[in-house]
């Protein structure tokens, strides 16, 4: 028999063992990870005969051990959670580690296992590689990378019965801060091996943490195929305003094919070439815009905003909610300065206040961007349930499959996976206060019926049977599509239509307002970082005001926003020198779009030629310092050499 003949003809428990005893793995047999960490197994001094016995932590060390893990425990909850509906049932586990390999916590069906792996795989357990020899969640820690452990590859004879797949989640900067490990029985044909499933979840939960660290901060999606943005193969940006990139993930460094360095502390229009002023501005007025690279075009989203609009807006809360230790306070405006000078506003809001007072649901219908949530808090904290939970859910955002319970909450074993001791829905946790269904014409079918049920006896049952609860809430409900037309085309139902509008408040698109220059001189001064005053040139406010505003008062927020970033300290008048290109060339086709069309050319043609003039003049008072000439203008070197490549043409 040959050399290759024999070796395959060996086991890889057969390898194991001459491997131990010639201390050479035989070739073919395993992978080369696992050869690799077999030998760092050996030189380590760990037997393979070794017992499971393990050292547990008292309560308080595992107290503290989940206490300094907490952020890492919280945003893997989601996928934890979701794997184990889906694996629990044919015997999987899923585990959490902290990045020196020590377990977080164990979910799962463990009746399959004997005492001692049952005991080892407790909270508080060490996995690290130099003590137990070869094991996914160990190796992964040594080897950075997502790690598949079968059978009898497993350096320790007590755990080849088991098959594992772990893979390592970082931060923001790259580091190792844990691992996430799914395993199971190896003779389940039911459960093979899933490495790709645990990566993705990996995915979610870092692209969750990388969210939640940077709220100051405008967080970017980025992908080369706009189907994959906002999903775990996004790739995220987290960026200053002015550019300034404080964070990448791993995902676009991938896309990109350059290293986290690479792109850290570079700007946005050093990699990109677009200015981000520009960028922000068209999504939130397209809701997507492009980035361009010599290695291909890439499409992004807009994650996060700094202090959005929903909080911005806010100088001081109408009435601060008297909250539990554990909820925080709500904060909005008054309903006063929401509904400004508008007479249609106000009647709107005087009507919906009114509604609340007479327990009569309220339905808040307007363009994406008008404000409709913030409305909706207004009227919260200006009714006489104040002093209870305002509890939001975004109809349009929880998946399908999930509403239900979300909405209704689920017994203890109401199904497989559940929560021990069950999930309090969003429903109850309305309860004594205010419920806001954000999008509520998104919310399917078969839902409207039982939310209709709930609301006619005020009664809820949660999933899994057992008594009913009873129910005392507000219903504040809102949609930008037209529930009428979806009454028509039978996707919303027309009695629940008829319960929740009891009073229909509509905000007019901002473009539709009639107070807009006291809206815009009010909003600018709370955006204003230092409490200095700003005032908005004269000719560009009169832009503004003519400009038909696509994206709302979220569109207005952002331009405000960049035009004051781009001042210099001592600057107080907002002028076009500190609005991006992109938005003023729209201003410029707004106010020629007003003019006759035999016109509107020689109008076009003026105001470009206005606008050269003006840079070539800058250029000449600097001296041809372009650097210089750009700041005065308040644009970019690259369009700078734009412009006067036009105007060189042009002569």
């Amino acid at each position: 028999m040959s050399n290759q003949q024999h070796s395959s003809a060996l086991t890889v428990e057969d390898a194991r063992k001459q491997f131990l005893q010639q201390g050479e793995v035989p070739s073919g047999i395993v992978r080369s990870e696992i050869e690799d960490s077999w030998i760092r197994s050996l030189e380590a001094g760990v037997k393979c005969e070794s017992p499971l016995d393990m050292e547990s932590l008292s309560r308080g060390g595992v107290a503290d051990l989940k206490d300094k893990n907490r952020h890492l425990i919280e945003a893997a909850h989601p996928e934890v959670k979701q794997l184990v509906d889906y694996f629990a049932a044919d015997g999987g586990l899923v585990m959490l580690a902290d990045c020196e390999a020590t377990i977080l916590g164990v979910k799962g069906d463990k009746r399959h296992l004997d005492s001692a792996t049952r005991q080892a795989l407790e909270t508080g357990a060490n996995w690290d590689e130099q003590l137990r020899g070869t094991n996914a969640v160990g190796t992964a820690v040594v080897e950075r990378s997502p790690v598949m452990i079968k059978g009898h590859e497993h350096f320790l004879d007590k755990v080849g019965y088991l098959s594992c797949c772990s893979a390592p989640i970082t931060d923001s900067k790259g580091e190792l801060i844990g691992v996430l490990d799914l395993t199971s029985p190896t003779d389940n044909r039911e459960l093979p091996p899933n490495l790709s499933l645990v990566q993705q979840a990996v995915r979610s939960i870092e692209n969750r943490m990388f969210s939640g660290q940077f709220q100051q901060q405008v967080v970017l999606s980025v992908h080369s195929r706009p189907e994959y943005l906002r999903s775990s193969w996004q790739g995220m940006l987290a960026m200053e305003l002015d550019g300034h990139i404080q964070a990448v993930n791993e995902q676009i460094c991938q896309l990109l094919g350059r290293k986290r360095e690479q792109l850290v502390g570079k700007n946005l229009e050093e990699l990109f070439g677009i200015r981000p002023e520009v960028l922000l501005t068209d999504l939130h007025r397209k809701q997507r815009g492009q980035l361009r690279t010599r290695g291909g075009d890439f499409v992004c989203e807009l994650l996060h905003f700094p202090n959005s609009f929903p909080a911005s807006i806010a100088k001081t809360p109408a009435k601060p909610a008297k909250a539990k230790p554990s909820q925080i306070p709500l904060s909005a405006p008054e309903l006063s300065e929401l509904a400004g000078q508008d007479p249609r506003l106000k009647k709107g809001v005087r009507m919906g206040s009114r509604a609340l007072a007479h327990e009569l649901p309220v339905l808040i219908q307007g363009e994406t961007g008008t404000g409709k949530e913030v409305m909706a808090k207004s009227l919260h904290l200006d009714s006489r349930r104040s002093d209870g939970p305002f509890v939001a859910v975004n109809c349009a955002a929880i998946p399908e499959g999930l509403i239900e319970s979300e909405l209704f909450g689920y017994r203890e074993g109401a199904f497989t996976g559940s929560r021990k001791g069950g999930m309090t829905g969003r429903l109850e946790q309305a309860h004594g206060g205010t419920l806001f269904l954000d999008e509520i014409g998104d919310m399917p079918l078969a839902l409207q019926a039982r939310l209709l049920r709930v609301l006619q006896e005020r009664t809820i049952a949660p999933l899994g049977g057992g008594d009913e609860v009873a129910l005392d809430i507000a219903v504040i409900c809102a949609s930008h599509r037209d529930l009428k037309s979806l009454v028509a085309e039978g996707a919303f139902r027309e009695d629940l239509y008829y319960r929740l509008n009891g009073v229909c408040l509509r905000i007019p698109a901002f473009r539709d307002r009639t107070d807009k220059r006291e809206f815009i001189n009010g909003f600018l001064q709370q955006l204003t970082p230092d409490g200095r005053r700003i005032e908005i040139d004269p000719v560009l406010l009169e832009d503004l005001l003519d400009y038909q505003w696509p994206g709302n008062i979220r569109q207005l927020e952002t331009t405000l926003r960049v035009a004051i970033a781009f001042m210099e300290p001592d600057e107080a008048i907002i002028d076009m020198s500190h609005i991006s290109d992109d938005f003023l060339e729209e201003l410029n086709q707004t106010s020629v779009a007003e003019l006759p069309d035999c016109i509107q050319a020689d109008a076009i043609g003026a105001l470009k030629s206005s606008e050269l003039v003006a840079v070539q003049k800058a250029v000449d008072q600097c001296g041809g310092n372009i650097s210089a000439a750009a700041n005065a203008l308040g644009i970019s070197r690259a369009t700078l050499y734009r412009k006067l490549k036009q105007l060189q043409g042009d002569g």
